[in-house]
C-alpha cells in the first residue's frame, strides 16, 4: 500500500495541467493570437518528470526499494485506457470521415500510436506536424505520449540502478546523473532543431532535457522548500507569465524547442517550485474550474485533435462558432470518458491488487488493438513499388515522340505580364535566393503561399500564417495581366475541385488573361496522403482539368503536364516527394517560361526558337544550376507571420 506522500494531489499541479491543455487545444484551433500554444505539451513534460521522480522518490524512501513492476503497472492503468479507447475510435470513425487514400496514413500513425513510438513514426515518414502541406494525420499528437513514455520506460531503470549503487549517497548520485542527461539532452536540442527541426521536434534525445528538469526539481524539492515563500511566489508568478507570454509571442517561425523551449519548460518548474505558497501563483490555479479541466486534461488532449481533424476533413474549416462546438465536444467527451473510463480503471481495486494483472489486461488490450489495426493497415491501399516515384496519371499520358518542328522567322516579342500563383511547391522560387533565376520573357508578380488552395480557406502554411486562396488573389489583384499561372491546392473531394478550377477561369476570363493552370503533383512517397492503391487521387483532379481545356467555353485555359515533365528527375524533389529542391526549382522556372513563351505565341527566351515547344520531359542530361550560374544551397528564406519577418534557415519543415 502507498503513503499518503504517494497519493497526494497538488491544487497548483492540477491548475497548471488546465493551462496547458487549454494552451494546445485554443492553438488547435488556429487562433492568431494564441500561435505559440505548442508549448503546453513542453509544460506538461516538466510536469511529468516532476511527478513521476517524486513518485519514485517517495517510493523508495517509504518502503526502501522500489517494485518496477508496480510503477510500470500503475502507469498502464494510468494510460493505456484512455490512449486505446481514443485510437480505436479515431480510427473506426477516419474510415467513414477521411478520404479513401489517407486510411493507410491514418493506421501507420495508429500503429505507432500502440507501440509507443509515434514520434519515430512520424520522424521517418514525414513531418506532415510541422509541414502545413498534406492534411495532418488525426493521431499526430500521439508523438507527445510517445515521447513520455519512452521515459517512463527507461527513467525507473536509472533510479534502480543508482539506487542499488549509490547506496546512502544515492539520490545525489542520481541529481548528478541528471544533471549530466539534461546537458546533454539539452545540447543536443538547440543543435539538432535548426539543421534537423523534425529531428529536434520528434525525437527523445532532443526532449528528455524538459522531463528531466521536471525530475531535478523533484530531486530538489527538500531544498526548495528552504527558500524564502515570498521568493518563491515572485518566481512562480514569473514562471506563469513566461508559460503564457511565450504562448502568445511564439509562432512557427520560432526555432522550437531548441533554446527558445527554455522560456516555458524554466517557466513551469518555477511555478511548481512555488507550490503552494502564500501570494503564489496557487491561488489562481487552484481555481475550481481549473481543477476540473486539470483532472480532465489527459483525456482532452487525446481526444480534442482527433475530432478537430476528422470534424474539418468532412465538413471543411469550422467558423468561430464552430471551434467553440467542437472544444465543448471534446471537453464534454472527456468528462464522460473520466468518470466512466480513466478514472474506474486508474483505481480499479481487482487490476490494483496485482501488479501483475495490469500488466497482462494491458499487454492483450495493447496486442488486440495492434492486431486489429494491422488488420486494416493490410487492407488499406497501398501503391505498387514499381510506381513508387512519380505518378502520371494515363489520362495524361501523350504518346511521345519526336516532334520535328519547322522554325520559322521569330516575330517581336510581345510584351506580357505574368501573375504566378502558387503554394509551397511554387513558392520555392521565392524560398532560394536564387530561385528566380531562369524565368525570363515575361514581366511578373510572384503571389506564393505555403497552405494555399484554390479557393477554400487554406490552413496555416509553414510561414506562420493564413494565406488568401488563389481565387481570392486574382479577384483583389489590380494590375493588368495576360497569362495567369496556377500550381495550387491540396483537394479530397473531386466535385468541389470541379466547381473551384471552374470559378478560377472564369475570374481569368473575365480579367481577359489566359489561364495556365500545372498539374497537380503526387508524392513521391507512398503511402501518402491522397493515394488510393495504384490510382492517385490526383489523377481525377487532372483528368477535370483535361475536361475543362477541352470545353469551348475554356479555350482560355491550358494545361502544363508538370507530372510528366518531371517524371524521370526524382532528384528534383525534396525526401517528402512533393516540394522542390534547388535543382528543381532552377527547372520548373525554365519549364514556366517556356509554357508560357508558347501559350501567347512568343519566341522561347532561352534559345528565339519559334515556334516555342515545350519538350513533353525534362532533358535529364542538362545541368540546371550551372547552366545558370547557380550555386548549391538547401538554405531556404522564409517571410513568417503576419510581420512577414525574413528567415532564412537550413530546409526548415521540408
Amino acid at each position: 500500500m502507498l503513503s499518503p506522500a504517494l497519493t497526494a494531489r497538488r491544487g497548483d499541479i492540477e491548475g497548471m495541467r488546465a493551462v496547458a491543455v487549454a494552451l494546445v487545444v485554443v492553438y488547435h484551433t488556429g487562433a492568431d493570437w494564441l500561435s505559440g500554444g505548442f508549448i503546453g505539451v513542453d509544460v506538461f513534460f516538466v510536469i511529468s518528470g516532476y511527478l513521476i521522480t517524486k513518485l519514485l522518490l517517495d517510493e523508495a524512501d517509504h518502503f526502501g526499494s522500489i517494485s518496477l513492476k508496480n510503477f510500470w503497472a500503475r502507469r498502464m492503468r494510468r494510460l493505456l485506457p484512455m490512449s486505446l479507447v481514443v485510437i480505436v475510435a479515431t480510427v473506426v470513425f477516419g474510415v467513414f470521415m477521411l478520404e479513401p487514400g489517407r486510411l493507410r496514413e491514418l493506421t501507420t500513425v495508429a500503429l505507432g500510436a500502440v507501440g509507443f513510438s509515434t514520434n519515430f513514426v512520424l520522424y521517418y515518414t514525414s513531418s506532415e506536424y510541422l509541414l502545413g502541406v498534406t492534411p495532418p494525420s488525426p493521431l499526430q499528437h500521439y508523438w507527445s505520449l510517445a515521447v513520455e513514455e519512452q521515459f517512463y520506460l527507461l527513467w525507473p531503470l536509472v533510479v534502480v540502478g543508482v539506487l542499488k549503487i549509490g547506496r546512502k549517497q544515492w539520490k545525489t548520485w542520481l541529481l548528478v546523473v541528471v544533471a549530466v542527461l539534461f546537458v546533454a539532452s539539452l545540447a543536443t536540442s538547440i543543435v539538432m532543431t535548426p539543421v534537423n527541426p523534425g529531428g529536434g521536434y520528434y525525437l527523445p534525445q532532443a526532449r528528455f532535457w524538459e522531463i528531466l528538469l521536471g525530475a531535478a526539481l523533484a530531486l530538489t524539492s527538500a531544498r526548495v522548500a528552504r527558500v524564502d515563500e515570498r521568493l518563491r511566489a515572485v518566481g512562480g508568478w514569473i514562471g506563469l507569465v513566461a508559460i503564457v507570454g511565450a504562448a502568445v509571442v511564439f509562432d512557427n517561425s520560432t526555432t522550437f524547442p531548441g533554446s527558445a523551449a527554455l522560456i516555458p519548460v524554466v517557466g513551469a518548474a518555477l511555478v511548481l517550485a512555488a507550490g503552494g505558497v502564500t501570494g503564489g501563483p496557487h491561488t489562481v490555479l487552484s481555481a475550481g474550474p481549473l481543477q476540473r479541466i486539470g483532472a480532465w486534461s489527459y483525456s482532452i488532449y487525446l481526444w480534442h485533435w482527433p475530432i478537430f481533424v476528422l470534424v474539418e476533413a468532412e465538413f471543411g474549416t469550422p467558423t468561430v462558432v464552430g471551434w467553440l462546438a467542437l472544444i465543448a465536444l471534446s471537453v464534454g467527451l472527456s468528462a464522460l470518458t473520466y468518470v466512466r473510463i480513466e478514472n474506474p480503471i486508474r483505481i480499479h481495486g481487482w487490476l490494483a491488487l496485482r501488479s501483475s494483472r495490469s500488466i497482462v489486461v494491458g499487454l492483450t488490450s495493447v496486442g488486440a488493438v495492434f492486431i486489429a489495426t494491422s488488420a486494416l493497415f493490410a487492407y488499406s491501399p497501398s501503391i505498387d513499388a514499381k510506381a513508387q516515384r512519380f505518378v502520371v496519371p494515363s489520362e495524361l499520358e501523350d504518346r511521345i515522340t519526336e516532334v520535328i518542328v519547322e522554325e520559322l522567322p521569330a516575330p517581336e516579342t510581345k510584351l506580357v505580364n505574368v501573375l504566378l500563383l502558387g503554394d509551397s511547391t511554387m513558392a520555392t522560387l521565392r524560398w532560394f535566393e536564387d530561385g528566380q533565376k531562369s524565368l525570363a520573357g515575361f514581366n511578373y508578380v510572384l503571389d506564393v503561399e505555403s497552405c494555399r488552395k484554390i479557393a477554400l480557406r487554406s490552413c496555416e502554411g509553414r510561414e506562420g500564417r493564413v494565406p488568401p486562396s488563389a481565387a481570392e488573389a486574382l479577384r483583389t489583384y489590380s494590375q493588368p495581366v495576360n497569362v495567369v499561372v496556377l500550381m495550387a491546392g491540396y483537394h479530397s473531394y473531386t466535385d468541389q475541385f470541379d466547381d473551384e478550377i471552374r470559378a478560377i477561369a472564369e475570374t481569368a476570363t473575365y480579367r481577359g488573361a489566359k489561364l495556365v493552370v500545372l498539374t497537380l503533383k503526387e508524392s513521391l512517397r507512398f503511402p501518402a496522403p491522397g493515394s488510393r492503391g495504384a490510382r492517385s487521387v490526383f489523377t481525377d483532379f487532372n483528368k477535370i482539368l483535361t475536361n475543362v481545356v477541352k470545353e469551348p467555353g475554356y479555350s482560355n485555359v491550358a494545361l502544363a503536364n508538370w507530372n510528366l515533365f518531371s517524371f524521370t528527375s526524382p532528384d528534383w524533389f525534396e525526401r517528402d516527394g512533393i516540394h522542390l529542391t534547388l535543382e528543381g526549382t532552377i527547372a520548373l522556372g525554365w519549364y514556366l517560361s517556356r509554357v508560357i513563351a508558347e501559350s501567347v505565341g512568343n519566341p522561347c527566351p532561352d534559345d528565339g526558337s519559334y515556334p516555342c515547344v515545350t519538350p513533353k520531359i525534362a532533358d535529364g542530361e542538362i545541368e540546371w544550376l550551372e547552366r545558370y550560374g547557380v550555386d548549391s544551397t538547401n538554405v531556404h528564406c522564409y517571410e513568417d507571420g503576419s510581420r512577414r519577418t525574413r528567415t532564412c534557415t537550413k530546409n526548415r519543415r521540408i
